[in-house]
Parts: C-alpha cells; sequence; structure tokens
C-alpha cells in the first residue's frame, strides 16, 4: 500500500515500498500520458519546476521519483558502490510497476538521463519514449579533472549551495558529492570509463536527446555521441545553453519536449 505524505490539488506527495526501499515521489496531473522523471546528483523537486509547471495536467501525469539516498527516500544514505545507476533503474522500473502503469515515457537530467537510458533498455516493452538531457554514456579523465573543481561544496556559488544545504545539511551534500566524484573515478579506472554506452543499442523507444553548447560539466560531444549510437534519436542543441538548458530555457525547452511527447497522439488522431 502507498503512504501518503501530503496532498494536494496540485502535488501529491507519496511513499511506497520498493525493491526493499521506501520511495517518494510525487504525482503531478491526471492526464492519460505517463511521464517518470529521473532527478540527477542530490536532485530536490524544485529542479524541475519548468516541466511541472508548463506541461498540460490534463494531457500528462507526471511521476517525480527520489531514487534511494536521494530527496524524501532516506534512510538510507546514498550508495555509490559499482552498478547504482543500474540498481536504480530496476528500482524505477520497479516502481512503476508498484503503481500498476503499463506503460510511460521516461525524463532524465544529467545523471537520471543515464538512469532513464539504462531504463528503457531494460524495459523496452513499457518505456514508450525517452527525453534526456545533459547526459553522458561515458567519463573521461578531463571531465574528472573538472568534477574535482567542486569537490569542496562550501566553494559553490550562494545559488547552487545554499538550497542544497537546505534540503540535506552540509554534511551529507559534502559526502554524497565527494562519493558520487569518487564513484566517477572509478568508473573510468575500472570500466574505461563506460557509463551506460553498452545499453545505447538496446534502446528502441524514440528518444530525444536535448544539450547546451556551454555545459561545462557534460561537454556537448556527449550529446552527439548519443545521438549517433541510440537508433532514430532526435538531437536538440542550444546554442549558449548551460548543464541547466531547462531552467535558462524553460518555455522553448518544454515546447520541444511537449511536442515530441505528442508525436503519436496527432498521428494517431489523423
Amino acid at each position: 500500500m502507498d503512504q501518503q505524505i501530503t496532498v494536494s490539488t496540485e502535488m501529491i506527495s507519496t511513499k511506497i515500498k520498493v525493491k526493499g526501499f521506501e520511495i517518494h515521489y510525487f504525482k503531478i496531473g491526471n492526464g492519460p500520458q505517463k511521464l517518470l522523471i529521473f532527478p540527477g546528483t542530490l536532485g530536490k523537486v524544485v529542479n524541475f519546476r519548468p516541466l511541472t509547471e508548463h506541461l498540460s495536467r490534463e494531457k500528462y501525469t507526471i511521476y517525480l521519483w527520489d531514487p534511494p539516498g536521494y530527496g524524501f527516500s532516506r534512510p538510507p544514505n546514498r550508495d555509490f558502490s559499482p552498478g547504482f545507476l543500474y540498481r536504480d533503474a530496476d528500482c524505477a522500473i520497479a516502481l512503476m510497476e508498484a503503481l500498476d502503469i503499463d506503460k510511460y515515457s521516461v525524463l532524465g537530467w544529467c545523471n537520471g538521463g543515464c538512469t532513464a537510458l539504462i531504463a528503457a533498455s531494460k524495459a523496452s516493452d513499457r518505456v514508450d519514449k525517452v527525453v534526456v538531457w545533459g547526459c553522458n554514456a561515458y567519463v573521461t579523465n578531463e571531465e574528472l579533472d573538472v568534477y574535482e573543481t567542486t569537490r569542496d561544496v562550501r566553494t559553490w556559488s550562494d545559488a547552487r549551495r545554499l538550497p542544497q544545504f537546505e534540503m540535506y545539511g552540509e554534511e551529507y551534500v559534502s559526502k554524497t558529492w565527494c562519493g558520487w566524484i569518487n564513484a566517477f573515478w572509478k568508473i573510468l579506472n575500472d570500466d574505461a570509463g563506460d557509463v551506460c554506452r553498452g545499453v545505447l543499442a538496446e534502446i528502441n523507444a524514440p528518444t530525444l536527446i536535448l544539450h547546451g553548447t556551454e555545459d561545462a560539466l557534460v561537454p556537448v560531444e556527449h550529446a552527439v555521441y548519443l545521438h549517433n549510437h541510440i537508433k532514430g534519436s532526435t538531437l536538440e542543441i542550444f546554442p549558449d545553453g548551460k548543464h541547466y538548458i531547462h531552467i535558462m530555457y524553460p518555455l522553448k525547452f518544454v515546447s520541444i519536449v511537449d511536442n515530441f511527447l505528442s508525436i503519436k497522439q496527432k498521428l494517431s488522431s489523423a
């Protein structure tokens, strides 16, 4: 049974037992198309306000979930041992099964995009469409050198640091962020930098890849790689866009995503 935390006409916050974890998710809207949104590292619901505020609630039902160790799916603390993104994908698929949702699209930002791609490869009979942005299938030494410059969370800008500290507390943010960087060093050294490269050929769902040309965390070459290795995918580049293009260009971003998700509807009604 679902454990309901808070209820409003705008958003429903619920916990449900999935694979031994108390998984939290928000439900927004009541439309026929189901969307599962995957957050990035130390994700928060406010990160996705452009989507939750501008996508039609009559057209879509949005499920915004917290993987174990993030958001309100705590305890436990975040586990970055090998295979963590694949475990998240399994947990997300199990969540939708527990909610008795047979068909849905997956949307993911940054590491959430990696997990969404893995989920799409594992649940090809359930995933209708895929949308990812700021996402990488592999990691390089040069990129990890950039990550290292952010290891000390006290050096982050106030806009980035303060909301995270308010949500998680400084100690948890620091420990989790350092754990994430360490996990990617391990992926580089033990797996030749393969984050989710191996699953790309297994994705059958129509896939939309969005990326900013000025993304300092995940260079735009990653979007081109995804486009070249996911069959039939669509690539949208945002000139001057940074890692958070959905926040920089909310209306343009949502319009592109909405149009992509609507294609099947339009064809079927013709």
